[in-house]
């Protein structure tokens, strides 16, 4: 197995005023990736590259701002050096409507995941290496988060993670170029620019660029970080169902209905998108068709006008104490089912008793069972 390095820098920042000049909204995350017996080759080069147009100074792609012929001319100059690029590309704007991503540490951790679980799966044995010192409020999460990290090993497998200060590492300068030179595609705070395309430039250097996040018509479960955690039959099962029925009735005219697309959209959303949190909650989904979709919905009417009637028509969604989630694997099937049992079987018990206290307190005139008029639910009381 190959050993590889990933030298990981970032472009945009935190903040979702998209309005103002000069606003983010894309982040994005570029590794520049180097096999191990290359490392010192990449390193003369990158080096000649910047003694050249930079002399002493360090590799900047803010340095080189809207100067495209220049950034063009660096790339080109780098092209032929042993190195490949991984990137992750956030559309901010798809992901405004998280409320918990408004706060700052809980969008990086949002990112942080989504790096970590792609660079794991892409490259089994790996070592991360980042900008720990610096101006940028990003990588100092990205090394708090994995020193503060007690099980690296089971988490992320053979990788190791190590940072360094930029200004002493040419290779995660490159990766400071790449991340600028990418988020000049995506980002719209550069759509004025001329030639900010620098992506058919890079092309045969890009291994990925994977962009979040993930919409259903993008959306491969197979392709997927969490891949290996999932049951993939079931997965693909619940995601058809969920993917069918909001495809069938975005433009329905039943009010119910609609506040059903929406909630299937938000827990698809959370599907695909490798969220940290395993269910989501009554209280969340319902303060959600209030933002979203303007609908005041207390706890009881929505499990009876949404996550039933949706169960009802054959999706299924699977349930615990702490919310709801589109099932991707077989234990969490075994939720809903052990979930549902813990209100079924006390409520069984209980009619069973008040059957019986009547009985005895009508001496037997009176079996509250005869009146009820389903036969099925009869003769399963009875049994």
């Amino acid at each position: 197995m190959k050993e590889v390095y990933a030298f990981t820098d970032e472009s945009g920042a935190f903040g979702w005023n998209f309005d103002v000049e000069g606003g983010f909204t894309h982040f994005i995350i570029a590794s520049i990736i180097v096999e191990k017996n290359d490392l010192d080759l990449l390193n003369e080069g990158i080096e000649a590259v910047r003694s050249k147009y930079f002399k002493n100074a360090e590799i900047k792609s803010s340095k080189i701002g809207s100067n495209s012929e220049l950034r063009r001319q660096l790339i080109t100059d780098l092209l032929p050096l042993p190195f490949n690029v991984f990137a992750i590309v956030i559309d901010k704007r798809k992901v405004a409507h998280m409320k918990g991503l408004r706060y700052k540490q809980s969008f990086y951790k949002f990112t942080n995941n989504i790096i970590h679980k792609e660079i794991r799966k892409a490259f089994p044995k790996v070592t991360v290496i980042a900008d720990e010192i610096g101006g940028s409020e990003y990588m100092k999460s990205f090394s708090s988060y994995f020193r503060n990290k007690s099980d690296q090993s089971d988490l992320f497998g053979e990788a190791d993670f190590s940072f360094r200060k930029s200004h002493k590492d040419v290779t995660i300068q490159l990766a400071d170029i790449i991340a600028g030179s990418i988020a000049r595609k995506y980002d719209e705070r550069y759509n004025t620019e001329a030639e900010t395309d620098f992506i058919p430039l890079l092309n045969e250097k890009i291994i990925r660029i994977q962009i979040y996040p993930y919409t259903f018509e993008n959306y491969k479960i197979e392709e997927s970080p969490l891949a290996t955690e999932y049951d993939l039959d079931i997965a693909n099962l619940c995601l058809k169902q969920v993917v069918e029925f909001i495809q069938s009735n975005r433009d329905s005219d039943d009010f119910d209905t609609l506040a059903q697309v929406n909630v299937l959209d938000y827990l698809l959303f959370r599907f695909m998108n490798n969220d940290l949190r395993r269910y989501i909650s009554t209280k969340e989904l319902t303060n959600l068709l209030e933002d979203s979709a303007h609908v005041g919905m207390n706890m009881q009417a929505f499990r009876t006008r949404i996550i039933a009637s949706l169960r009802d028509k054959g999706i299924i969604i699977a349930s615990s104490p702490s919310g709801y989630k589109i099932p991707s694997k077989e234990s969490e099937l075994s939720d809903f089912i052990n979930h549902g049992t813990s209100i079924i079987i006390p409520m069984i018990s209980r009619l069973k008793k008040c059957r019986e206290l009547v009985k005895l307190g009508t001496n037997n005139k009176v079996d509250l069972f005869d009146k009820i008029d389903n036969k099925a639910l009869r003769e399963m009381l009875e049994n």
